[in-house]
């Protein structure tokens, strides 16, 4: 009998951690959805947008390097960005780098950088989708988020945005999706 309910106890328990991490994985792929369409429509309902196609469908990812290569990015991880933003929200980086982004580039993106806008991924998968739930992290992080954005900017509330940086498991962090919300502010607090 105690030998049957050790299976038991061992089935549910793994049960329900392949439910969570369907359930994951589902989160996952919708939030990368969510994000691709609505850069899509930047790059085709916005009107033309001059430069090439693999550079306007990875523009996030160009900055980043760039950030890299000139040393304003120390590394691709949590807290490589918390460094960057602090520094950004210190004014150590001005306005000339994005000249010179710009000009690498071969045209002007800013229209490609929209601030907060995949904030509404995270808002469909948890009112609309429901499949997030308050217990989640992307619920912690849209609730950070959110706090920043209604107690300032970069440069006046940096600690706030570090804070939902925070809350982003650092294996999530590693895909550009998630890093998108971020070089959309450092963009616009340099531009």
């Amino acid at each position: 009998m105690k030998r049957l309910l050790k299976i038991s106890l061992v089935l549910l328990i793994t049960g329900c951690s392949s439910t969570k991490s369907n359930s994951d994985r589902a989160a996952k792929e919708k939030f990368k959805l969510c994000s691709d369409i609505k850069y899509n429509r930047l790059i085709t309902q916005d009107g033309p947008i001059e430069g090439l196609p693999i550079y306007k469908n990875n523009v996030h990812s160009l900055f980043e390097n760039y950030l890299l290569t000139e040393n304003y990015l120390t590394d691709i991880s949590k807290s490589g960005y918390a460094v960057l933003l602090e520094k950004v929200s210190s004014r150590e980086l001005n306005k000339k780098i994005l000249k010179k982004y710009k000009l690498d580039l071969g045209f002007n993106p800013d229209l490609l950088f929209p601030v907060g806008s995949q904030m509404g991924c995270y808002d469909y998968l948890i009112n609309q989708l429901k499949i997030l739930d308050n217990s989640s992290w992307e619920f912690d992080f849209r609730d950070a988020y959110w706090k920043y954005e209604a107690s300032g900017d970069l440069y006046t509330n940096v600690k706030d945005l570090i804070n939902a940086l925070d809350k982003i498991p650092a294996d999530q962090f590693s895909d550009i999706a998630y890093r998108k919300s971020f070089l959309d502010i450092i963009y616009n607090s340099l531009d």
